[in-house]
């Protein structure tokens, strides 16, 4: 599967690498949400570091997830960082996060993961909040 999650602490990360199907992207987080060992005030970062597929997603798709991940937001603080590997992954990150500002989540997209950890509130060495 090429979409995958783990808990680090009060982190929650999914991974989405190579090819992979909206709905397992969608199937993962429902499943990561629902496993027991959510952390309580997770802090969320999607990782399209290693996607095939983002680049190769419509505007509309990618509207489309963001706004199922908007109405699921609240277990993660109606907030989200999103790390990308290219310039290409971080506009269309950037359009995915617009879609979810208009619903009231808070996206930021970085390009370094000790930045997206520092906005999450979590220590970059540690991943533990500061």
């Amino acid at each position: 599967m090429s979409v995958r999650y783990s808990f680090e602490g009060r982190l929650f990360r999914m991974i989405l690498q190579g090819r992979y199907l909206p709905e397992e992207m969608m199937e993962t987080l429902e499943a990561a949400l629902a496993d027991p060992l959510f952390p309580a005030d997770a802090r969320f970062l999607l990782d399209v570091r290693e996607s095939e597929e983002l680049a190769q997603r419509p505007a509309e798709q990618i509207r489309t997830i963001a706004e199922f991940f908007a109405v699921r937001a609240g277990r993660v603080g109606k907030c989200c960082a999103i790390l990308t590997g290219s310039p290409v992954q971080y506009g269309l990150a950037r359009l995915g996060a617009s879609a979810c500002e208009a619903l009231g989540v808070k996206v930021g997209v970085f390009s370094s993961a000790d930045e997206a950890l520092i906005w999450l509130g979590l220590d970059a060495d540690s991943e533990q909040e500061t």
